[in-house]
């Protein structure tokens, strides 16, 4: 199993950047990989909700159904890939600071099949696409203030 952690500052309040990075469905407004996301079940996110994600890396698209074990705004959120190339955990933890939010995010990643040969490889291009995501999140919320 692969681990992969990331800390960042965004000048926003931890609602505004929670409910961008927590809720899969306002990804695609600001994630230049992410096509479409919707939710399975109706009304609000709550632990249990389930959905979908359908993403495009390196010219591959990539669907994948994800679930919610935690959510707890604007404070604390996880979940999980039921489907996939790969089953992955993320959580992410929305911290208050003077200058607005850190955010604290971790993945863990179980390579499925001949995937799991690229394992060694894969943990460098884990963290450029997921700084590249919160550099693109930053930048969303920079002009839409």
């Amino acid at each position: 199993m692969l681990t992969v952690e990331l800390q960042t500052e965004i000048e926003a309040p931890p609602e505004t950047v929670f409910d961008l990075l927590a809720d899969h469905t306002k990804i695609p407004l600001w994630d230049p990989h992410m096509i479409e996301s919707r939710l399975f079940t109706e009304g609000p996110i709550v632990k249990g909700s389930k959905g979908i994600t359908i993403a495009e890396y390196r010219g591959r698209r990539i669907e994948t159904e994800i679930y919610y074990d935690a959510y707890d705004r604007p404070k604390y959120v996880s979940g999980g890939t039921t489907s996939g190339p790969v089953k992955a955990r993320q959580t992410s933890e929305f911290i208050p600071i003077e200058k607005g939010t850190k955010i604290n995010w971790r993945m863990e990643v179980e390579f499925k099949g001949f995937m799991r040969l690229l394992e060694p490889f894969m943990k460098s291009t884990l963290i450029k696409q997921r700084k590249e995501t919160l550099d693109a999140l930053k930048e969303y919320i920079t002009k839409n203030k």
